[in-house]
């Protein structure tokens, strides 16, 4: 191991370029570089190099002028005017109009467009633009705080001369309005930015450059910041803070992010519809043994479908209490029992046994999905696990569905929008219900809260959907981790965001 992680060292220090860039290591590289098709954090978080959006992402319920420079909201709260920021340009030098925001939107809402916004999306009527700086926003209903849907980015409409966005036209296309400019996506898979020099906020950026390497294994990622080699680490493992806590080259940044971990079900396999399966699955899997052996106890069990840091958490609605007696006697109440003795249930004359696809992301997770399978088998369940690369789970999982259960993660921005993950519409090729789970009272809770006349309305709509979500178990609802960036101390005035990461990279300095 030690060998492996000096050659690593040593590799990266080779190639890495004379002048003062930034490089940062993921645990798996980003899958995308355009905003619509963005599904996990490393691709989320290298678009926010790239792409800018209306307005800043919020934080504290506030957001302030980006690509706006002003707004106003209609008295009725169902339509948003926009007046464009002079002089911003493409990276490419086209300029920046009121014509890219029309496009992003209709394109959004177009369903040739297979984006994961699209409930998001869907909220807007057609927008229109009056000049080139004025751009009027509909909505086709009323919404709460209506700035807060528009964190999404701004895509260049003269690159899409279709009117919507295939997924085949997003290939390694990046060209944006963000601090950095796409230079290249390597073959080893490093993607390079340069500084965009005709950035429209004065003096931003300061790092002439970017780099982003794909690293799987942690401790290397770690080495590699101890010796200079990177200087950032978007996410550390709970475990390693002590450690890196005692490097004077190294600063631990921590950082609330509104997120969750969970085993996915697909509803497709009528096994998983049985409720007694999936709550025998939330009693017998020890979650609170499995978060304090991978990931230190930092973190939180949870109990439903919004991350705790978030408003919307219930917290009257308690976890599933790890009980392996009573997950057995549901086995046996449903008539899955071992009557041969060999170790594996039989239901209806055929092994229950379920395939456990996950990432091949970090040390941690493997571990994490290796013990799933072990209190699986002790349950009397054979899972067949599955290790696959970034654009081989999406696709196995997104796309193919080619799953029985699923070890992932969700980030929420501070909307905590879940209707495209529970709504039974919301099931198919490339939408968020990957599981196609549909319940009636969900999708009703899910279509109430959308037209939620108050916070507070919206809020008792969200804590009934928690409660009833924590009882039908589309997920096994597992936990929400403390997260750390570790970055090196030769970079200066680092803020974070605690969904977009990278929202005020601009002002980042080196010493």
């Amino acid at each position: 191991m030690r060998r492996a992680v000096w050659i690593a060292v040593c590799l990266l220090a080779l190639v890495r370029p004379g002048w003062a860039d930034l490089r940062y290591a993921e645990a798996t590289g980003p899958t995308s570089l355009n905003p619509f098709f963005v599904r996990d954090m490393p691709s989320l978080r290298a678009v926010e190099l790239l792409y800018e959006g209306l307005v800043t992402p919020a934080e504290g319920g506030t957001v302030r002028p980006l690509l706006a420079e002003s707004w106003t909201v209609a008295p009725d709260g169902l339509s948003v005017t926009f007046r464009l920021k002079r002089g911003v340009t493409w990276h490419d030098g086209r300029p920046f109009t009121s014509r890219d925001v029309v496009f992003t939107i209709n394109a959004g809402r177009d369903r040739r467009t297979p984006t994961t916004l699209r409930g998001q999306f869907e909220a807007f009527g057609s927008a229109r633009a009056l000049d080139d700086r004025t751009v009027v926003v509909p909505f086709n209903r009323k919404v709460l705080n209506p700035l807060l849907h528009f964190d999404f980015k701004i895509l260049p409409a003269h690159l899409f001369p279709e009117g919507f966005v295939g997924a085949e036209m997003a290939n390694r296309r990046a060209v944006g309005t963000g601090p950095y400019v796409f230079t290249q996506w390597a073959p080893s898979g490093e993607i390079r930015l340069a500084a965009n020099r005709s950035y429209h906020r004065p003096g931003e950026p300061s790092i002439p450059g970017i780099t982003v390497s794909a690293v799987p294994d942690d401790n290397i990622r770690n080495e590699l910041l101890r010796y200079g080699a990177v200087d950032l680490l978007p996410q550390v493992r709970p475990r390693d803070i002590p450690a890196l806590e005692e490097l004077t080259g190294v600063r631990l940044y921590p950082y609330s992010t509104l997120s969750y971990s969970f085993l996915g079900l697909n509803f497709r396999n009528p096994l998983l519809r049985d409720l007694r399966l999936r709550q025998a699955l939330a009693r017998g899997l020890d979650r609170e043994e499995m978060l304090k052996a991978h990931y230190g106890g930092r973190g939180i069990l949870i109990s439903g479908p919004f991350p705790p840091a978030s408003w919307a958490y219930n917290f009257d609605v308690k976890p599933w209490s790890y009980d392996f007696k009573a997950a057995e006697g549901l086995l046996d109440e449903m008539g899955a029992t071992d009557k041969d003795k060999d170790g594996v249930r039989s239901y209806k004359g055929s092994p229950l046994s379920f395939r456990l696809v996950s990432l091949a992301q970090s040390e941690a997770q493997k571990a994490v999905i290796l013990d799933v399978q072990q209190q699986l088998k002790n349950l009397g369940i054979r899972a067949e696990v599955k290790f696959l690369e970034p654009l081989a789970w999406k696709k196995a999982v997104f796309e193919d569905h080619d799953f029985d259960l699923v070890l992932a993660e969700w980030t929420f921005d501070n909307n905590v929008n879940v209707y495209s993950l529970f709504h039974s519409t919301e099931a198919g090729t490339g939408r968020n219900n990957m599981g196609a789970y549909a319940n009636p009272d969900v999708d009703r809770l899910l279509e109430q809260s959308r037209g939620a006349p108050t916070s507070e309305a919206l809020r008792a709509t969200y804590g009934e959907l928690h409660r009833l979500l924590r009882d039908d178990l589309p997920y096994v609802f597992l936990w929400s981790l403390q997260r750390y960036a570790a970055v090196s101390s030769r970079i200066d005035s680092v803020r974070l965001h605690p969904f977009y990461f990278f929202t005020h990279v601009g002002a980042w300095k080196e010493k």
